[in-house]
């Protein structure tokens, strides 16, 4: 009214008027507090349902990814038993050679050349961890098929597998079977760093 009795030009925009005291009030609605507590109950179990599924979505692809990996790993671990007993007979040939090229120049004894070649077998053999790496691969594959919380298990048995892994990669002299737990190890961190993601 001022503004027009004084010929001044005023528009008043619609936040002046929100700032202004007492120009607009806001009433707070009563809400029944049984009314309340039904949206809110009703809200929370929407939230832990759509929780709940994304959880047995994210452990499916989990379990995916887990035996994928597994397979793999199984593979590599078929390859270094395969050609576990070759490295003796490789050996053995190699000595053969040696000792035939040494043999012109001195005797060599028969009965020594078999031990060092029974020595070596012994001391590179690794039947005894494969054996275990395959009973712990077992056990990961039951506790993966279990409605349970096996997380801490997993991790556990990759922990044994590894030292398997760790024995047979220090027993090698061969280029092949190292090779191959190198890659086993690499496979056994990206399935210990899924199992961390499991309860």
């Amino acid at each position: 009214q001022l503004a027009e009795d004084f010929g001044i030009e005023e528009k008043i925009r619609p936040y002046e008027l929100c700032q202004m005291r007492d120009v607009i009030v806001l009433k707070p609605k009563e809400v029944a507090l049984d009314e309340a507590r039904k949206g809110i109950g009703e809200a929370m179990a929407l939230a832990l349902d759509s929780c709940d599924k994304m959880r047995v979505k994210e452990g499916e692809a989990i379990e995916e990814d887990l035996l994928q990996r597994l397979g793999l790993i199984e593979a590599y671990l078929r390859e270094v038993e395969k050609r576990a007993p070759l490295v003796v007979e490789e050996y053995q040939k190699r000595l053969k050679e040696k000792i035939d090229r040494m043999s012109q120049e001195i005797e060599i004894d028969d009965a020594r050349m078999v031990q060092e070649v029974v020595f070596f077998a012994d001391r590179c053999d690794i039947t005894e961890e494969i054996v275990r790496a395959r009973s712990h691969f077992e056990q990961f594959h039951h506790y993966l098929s279990v409605d349970d919380a096996v997380g801490r298990r997993l991790d556990f048995l990759l922990q044994e597998i590894h030292r398997e892994v760790n024995t047979m990669s220090a027993k090698s002299t061969d280029a092949s079977i190292s090779g191959k737990t190198v890659e086993i190890k690499a496979e056994l961190e990206k399935i210990r760093e899924q199992v961390q993601n499991v309860e």
